[in-house]
């Protein structure tokens, strides 16, 4: 394995098909500038942001002798560091390696959450109802409420008041987050475009208010979105939880197909 930063044409050459999508969080890592980037040439990728971040794992296969100890290795240190690792990557290929991390560093392995990977290559059309908003200082009180809501789905804790303004604050003059009004003129749905590249657009953040829930307002605002990056050359990508059959069922209704599943993973040392 070696040491290398996010220009190096290898990334290009190894993560192809349809782990464009489902790795295409490789994308925003390799822009950071001191985000951490290793690889075999071959059959493995290693990235990570920052010791704060998930670390990403590519493999082609499961990862056999010296690529096996390398990846070990790293999670070792990870580790030694904090004593707890996220990983992100499809377990099918790696989940014997982190259980036996796990077992050499005297940690628990731990599945959090399994990930649809999809993909949207052509939008099938939505009846609507209501319009397209975009972010605007006075629409900051429904941009905090969102974003609570879409923390508490996502099992990622309760955001504090001062927290979600701070989110509605920054996103007040976005031009990648977008809002839903339905037809009493209640901002009900949000999505945001976390990433760009000249090919991509990823998606994140889609959250429908719960009082509103069922009544298509969350397709409707995909669907608008979605088509908007199809008509500038870009394929819009997100990634859904597995187990909340609801977004899967909206997505794959607008378009959106399957392209693999990656696990985030967790090595805890207890």
């Amino acid at each position: 394995m070696r040491i290398t930063n996010g220009s190096d044409p290898v990334f290009d050459k190894l993560v192809t098909g349809k782990d464009k999508y489902l790795f295409n969080l490789l994308y925003r890592i390799r822009e950071d500038p001191g985000s951490f980037l290793a690889t075999d040439d071959s059959t493995c990728i290693i990235a990570r942001s920052n010791p704060n971040t998930p670390v990403w794992i590519w493999l082609k296969h499961p990862p056999v002798p010296p690529v096996r100890q390398e990846i070990a290795a790293y999670l070792s240190q990870c580790l030694a560091e904090s004593g707890c690792v996220n990983i992100s990557s499809c377990p099918a290929y790696s989940e014997d390696l982190l259980r036996e991390a796990a077992m050499q560093n005297h940690g628990e392995y731990l599945v959090n959450k399994l990930l649809n990977s999809y993909a949207c290559l052509s939008v099938r059309p939505v009846k609507t109802r209501g319009r397209i908003r975009y972010p605007e200082p006075s629409l900051k009180e429904a941009m905090a409420r969102l974003i609570t809501v879409m923390y508490l789905d996502a099992g990622l804790g309760e955001l504090s008041s001062e927290e979600a303004l701070d989110f509605a604050e920054e996103k007040s003059t976005s031009d990648r987050l977008f809002l839903w009004e339905n037809e009493q003129g209640e901002i009900v749905s949000m999505v945001n475009i976390a990433h760009c590249t000249p090919e991509y657009a990823r998606l994140n953040a889609v959250v429908t208010d719960r009082s509103h829930r069922g009544k298509g307002y969350g397709a409707m605002l995909v669907s608008h979105v979605s088509q908007r990056l199809l008509q500038a050359g870009q394929i819009p990508v997100l990634y859904a939880d597995a187990g909340y059959l609801p977004s899967n069922a909206l997505y794959r209704k607008i378009g959106y197909t399957e392209q693999g599943q990656v696990a985030e993973q967790r090595i805890i040392c207890r």
